[in-house]
């Protein structure tokens, strides 16, 4: 059977392998995420400050780090990559 490959998992898939530890500083996500590309956005690109601004929320609450496999995180890469 054929299967459609999903982008979301692909995305994961890239910035578990770069990051390599379950959480990340802000910092690193965005410059990784801003290199990663999909069929509907290229990279490199800049990430709007919007964007930065609620990674460091997520962080704040997190005692300073992104925890890559929370709800928030999956929130943010949806606004990140919204198609």
């Amino acid at each position: 059977s054929i299967c459609c490959v999903n982008q979301c998992d692909a995305l994961m898939e890239s910035i578990e392998r770069a990051i390599a530890r379950p959480i990340a500083s802000p910092t690193a996500v965005i410059e990784l995420v801003s290199s990663l590309s999909t069929d509907t956005v290229a990279a490199p690109r800049n990430l709007s400050r919007s964007l930065g601004q609620k990674l460091d929320r997520i962080a704040e609450q997190h005692k300073g780090h992104v925890p890559l496999h929370g709800r928030l995180f999956a929130q943010w890469m949806s606004h990140a990559f919204p198609n």
